[in-house]
C-alpha cells in the first residue's frame, strides 16, 4: 500500500485530485464492501423501488465511512441529509402546517432508506402507515359509514403528506376540496333546503372519515337540525347572509337552553369561553362525536386552551385526568360556577365526595384554620395538586419534611 505524507496529501487535495486517484489506487466498489458487513440490506436493494443512491452503490452520499457523530453513520442529522436532494420537502416542512415526523427529520418514520416494495419507499401501505402514530383510525375502520377514500386506504386524496398551508394537512381549503368530488348540483342543493353549504364547512355536519349514519353524520346531533329547522337559528336560504344568526349567538341559544346561559351568565366565576367568545367555542351547533354536541371529547376540549405545555407535550402527570376514569366536568363546572377554578363545590366538600375517610380526625381545615402562605382557608388544594404534582399523593412538597414547615415554619427552623 503507498503510503501519502500529510504534506503530500495536503498538496494533492489543493490541487484537486483525491488521494486514491492520485495514488493510482483503484475505487472502492461500495456496494460489495458494505454488504460484505451488511448483508441484510441485501433483500432491501433487490426490492423493485430501490432509492438511488443506494441502487448506485452510492453509500457515501449519505453515509460516512469511518466514523461520524450522528446514527448509522450518517453524515448530517437525518433531516437534512435527505432534503439536501429532497429539496420540495424541505418547502412543504416549511408551510404553515408541517407534518410532524416531516418537521422533525424523522424521515425513516415512513419512508425506507435503502429499497423496499411499495412506491415513494413507504414503510407500510399508505393506511396502515397513518394508523401507526393515528391511532383513532382503527375505530374508524369498525364503523359501518366510510367516506370513500378512507375506506380504499387514499388518505393522500384529502392529505397532503410533509405539510400544507391548510389544518388538518389537507390539499385544498375545506370547501373546495369536498366540492372536487361533491358537485353542488341540483340534488346537493335540494339536499341542504337550498343553503350554498359548499360555502361553508362540510365537517361542521359530516364526518370526512366514517360515521354510524347515512350521509357521515355525526352520532350526536342537535334537534333543530334534525328537524331540518335551519330557519330556527340561521336567515333565509335566499337571503344576502343566508348563514347569518337571526339573534346574537348567547341570545339565540337561550330561546331553548335558558336555564344553561342565565347560570353562565350570573355565575361568580363564568366560564371565559362561555362568557366571552360564545357557545361555539365549545359546542357544534349541528352535529358533533361527543354528547353534549362537544367539538372534541372532553379532555382534549379543555386541553386546546387549559394547557400551558404540558398536555400536548406529554409531559408525565401535566393535566391529566386526576385519579383515571374522570373527566374534567367530575370536578369543574363547565358553564361557570360558584367556586374559584371552576369548582362544583368547596375544594374539600368536592374532594370529599371519593375520599371520604381521608383526613377526618387528621389536619384541620375550613374557614376558621388558615393557610399562613396565602391568608386563605386551609382545604385540600392547599397541599394536594389536583392534576400535577411532583410527589406521591399529588402533595406539592415531599410528605416527610417539607410540606409541613413551609407552613409550620417555627419547625424547620433548625435546617
Amino acid at each position: 500500500m503507498i503510503r501519502l505524507s500529510h504534506l503530500a496529501v495536503l498538496s494533492l487535495v489543493a490541487a484537486g485530485l483525491a488521494p486514491a486517484q492520485a495514488a493510482g489506487v483503484a475505487p472502492v466498489d461500495q456496494k460489495t464492501a458494505c454488504l460484505a458487513c451488511h448483508a441484510d440490506l441485501s433483500a432491501a436493494l433487490a426490492g423493485p423501488v430501490r432509492h438511488p443512491p443506494a441502487a448506485q452503490a452510492r453509500c457515501t452520499a449519505c453515509h460516512a465511512p469511518h466514523a461520524s457523530r450522528f446514527a448509522a453513520l450518517l453524515r448530517e442529522r437525518p433531516g437534512p441529509t435527505c432534503t439536501r436532494c429532497h429539496e420540495a420537502v424541505a418547502a412543504q416542512t416549511a408551510r404553515r402546517v408541517p407534518h410532524a415526523p416531516a418537521a422533525d427529520g424523522r424521515c425513516a418514520t415512513c419512508h425506507l432508506p435503502h429499497g423496499g416494495p411499495r412506491k415513494a419507499l413507504l414503510a407500510e401501505e399508505p393506511a396502515a402507515l397513518c394508523a401507526t402514530c393515528h391511532g383513532e383510525i382503527a375505530s374508524w375502520k369498525s364503523r359501518p359509514v366510510q367516506h370513500a377514500p378512507f375506506r380504499s386506504g387514499r388518505c393522500a386524496r384529502c392529505h397532503e403528506t410533509h405539510g400544507a398551508d391548510e389544518p388538518g394537512l389537507l390539499v385544498a381549503p375545506e370547501a373546495a376540496l369536498c366540492a372536487g368530488c361533491h358537485a353542488p348540483d341540483a340534488s346537493f342543493r335540494r339536499a341542504h333546503q337550498g343553503y350554498p353549504v359548499e360555502r361553508a364547512g362540510c365537517t361542521g355536519c359530516h364526518d370526512p372519515h366514517a360515521g354510524d349514519r347515512k350521509g357521515l353524520f355525526r352520532s350526536a346531533r342537535h334537534q333543530p337540525f334534525v328537524e331540518g329547522a335551519c330557519t330556527d337559528c340561521h336567515a333565509l336560504a335566499g337571503s344576502d347572509e343566508p348563514f347569518r344568526l337571526k339573534r346574537p349567538e348567547a341570545e339565540l341559544c337561550a330561546t331553548c337552553h335558558a336555564d344553561t346561559v342565565d347560570a353562565l351568565r350570573t355565575a361568580p366565576f363564568p366560564h371565559v369561553a362561555g362568557g366571552g367568545t360564545g357557545c361555539t367555542t365549545c359546542h357544534n351547533a349541528h352535529t358533533a362525536p361527543t354528547d353534549g354536541l362537544l367539538v372534541r371529547p372532553v379532555e382534549e376540549l379543555c386541553l386546546g386552551c387549559h394547557d400551558p405545555g404540558g398536555g400536548r407535550s406529554g409531559a408525565a402527570g401535566r393535566y391529566v385526568s386526576h385519579g383515571g376514569g374522570l373527566d374534567c366536568t367530575t370536578c369543574h363546572a363547565a358553564h361557570g360556577g360558584p367556586q374559584p377554578v371552576l369548582f362544583r363545590e368547596p375544594p374539600s366538600a368536592l374532594c370529599a365526595e371519593c375520599h371520604e375517610h381521608e383526613h377526618a380526625v387528621a389536619h384541620p381545615m375550613g374557614e376558621d384554620v388558615r393557610d399562613p402562605r396565602n391568608g386563605q382557608p386551609v382545604d385540600c388544594v392547599s397541599c394536594h395538586g389536583i392534576h400535577d404534582a411532583p410527589y406521591e399523593k399529588y402533595l406539592h412538597r415531599a410528605q416527610e419534611r417539607d410540606l409541613c414547615v413551609s407552613c409550620h415554619t417555627r419547625f424547620g427552623s433548625g435546617r
